[in-house]
């Protein structure tokens, strides 16, 4: 008995071990079509119609998804095989850019079109992101939740500069255009459905006797909100956002406006100057998501949360003091704070949670920690309007710091992870 159940324990680990690359390698693929997508999808408007509005109603038809499904896509998750809506997720992706290039390239699209692509794809990102979290413990086991999501997230990480870059250069060459970009979309989440079909769960699901719809939905909420550890990270996240995504959907603009060129550019557009920023950004963001497993294991998630934080704030606060090219190694530093902050969170959903409530919890959280994401957005940019940009980086960055002293100071994160 004791021989068969090392073989078990050995066949489990083997497979764990194994899931762990079809799981990196196809959302890797998959997220460089997202920000291919984050491009060109407000790009192909903005050539399409010029209009303002349009470009609030694609970001608007993108993330409300999240507002409207994330709750009940929780108690969805929690009652079906994951795997297969994870499959369906990336085919509904998937066709939804076939049949937007399909209309580019007999010039019949119109912006409704659009429109209801990005909400197609935002719905099925609700689905998919909450799933695949609470997928991963079966099918790597808690021991490789760290490995995976570190390596998810330096994928992101990469993902966010190389796949508007990419974007760009296929749109901006007239023999290749807007339909070979929304194909090559396709083709990202067509690659992500296949090597999810490679994945062999490692450990099987536990099943609970169903409830009522909401009932479920109220044993997920309840669950996070007496977590004194998911409750404090998850209402954190939520400030976060709501001071940080000014900060991030200003960097372009605050960088071609507040941040000299170097000699070496300043012949060249602000284009190139905002983008070798950005480039130096992402390399020294891509280090230091590379090393966090190697600080988890010298400290705990709950420290990388608060250390990120810290990152975070410090980085984009020395880049609105300093204003000079080479902030962008600050900007770097909070970069990876922010890729910290993300994988400490999402490591902790997934080893705090029961497992017949990861659907549940792990979605309520996320749709939490967006909620203020929107605010953040209108009002970040209607402050900058009124009295600068420089003004709302040192407020929203010192605010970071301000949580981050907070959770840390007063313990918050202090108990056990484990539930």
């Amino acid at each position: 008995m004791a021989i068969d159940h090392d073989l078990t324990n050995l066949r489990r680990t083997s497979r764990a071990s194994y899931n762990v690359r079809p799981i990196v390698w196809g959302q890797a693929i998959s997220l460089f079509g997202d920000y291919i997508a984050y491009f060109t999808l407000p790009y192909f408007l903005v050539v399409l119609t010029g209009r303002e509005l349009d470009l609030g109603l694609v970001a608007a038809a993108e993330t409300v998804p999240m507002l409207l499904f994330g709750f009940s896509a929780g108690v969805i998750l929690d009652r079906i095989r994951l795997r297969p809506m994870l499959v369906f997720a990336d085919i509904a992706r998937s066709l939804a850019f076939l049949l937007l290039a399909l209309g580019v390239y007999s010039d019949s699209v119109a912006p409704y079109m659009v429109f209801a692509a990005a909400f197609i794809v935002g719905s099925m990102a609700v689905f998919f992101d909450s799933g695949l979290q609470a997928y991963m413990p079966q099918a790597i086991g808690e021991e490789l939740l760290l490995k995976a999501n570190s390596a998810l997230q330096l994928a992101r990480t990469a993902a966010f500069v190389a796949g508007p870059v990419i974007g760009g250069l296929v749109v901006g060459l007239p023999a290749i255009g807007f339909e070979t970009a929304f194909i090559l979309n396709a083709i990202t989440f067509a690659a992500s459905a296949v090597f999810l079909t490679m994945i062999r769960p490692a450990y099987e699901r536990q099943r609970q006797p169903r409830l009522a719809f909401f009932d479920e939905m109220r044993a997920g909420l309840g669950f996070l909100m007496r977590h004194a550890v998911l409750r404090t990270a998850t209402l954190a996240g939520t400030v976060t956002n709501l001071v940080f995504t000014p900060l991030e959907a200003l960097l372009v603009l605050f960088v071609a406006a507040e941040i000299p060129k170097l000699e070496q550019l300043a012949g060249l557009s602000d284009g190139v100057h905002v983008g070798a920023f950005i480039g130096v950004q992402a390399a020294v963001g891509s280090i230091g998501v590379a090393i966090a497993p190697r600080v988890e294991r010298h400290s705990s998630l709950a420290a990388m949360f608060i250390a990120g934080l810290v990152m975070l704030g410090s980085g984009f606060l020395t880049v609105a003091v300093t204003r000079t090219f080479w902030s962008a190694i600050a900007a770097g530093v909070g970069l990876a704070g922010v890729g910290w902050v993300n994988v400490a969170l999402t490591t902790l959903r997934q080893t705090s949670t029961p497992e017949h409530l990861q659907g549940r919890v792990i979605a309520a959280s996320r749709s939490i920690a967006w909620a203020g994401l929107p605010l953040g957005a209108i009002v970040g940019s209607a402050v900058a309007d009124l009295v600068g940009m420089v003004p709302v980086y040192i407020a929203g960055s010192s605010a970071v710091i301000v949580v981050a002293l907070v959770v840390g100071g007063r313990r918050m994160l202090a108990e056990p992870a484990a539930a």
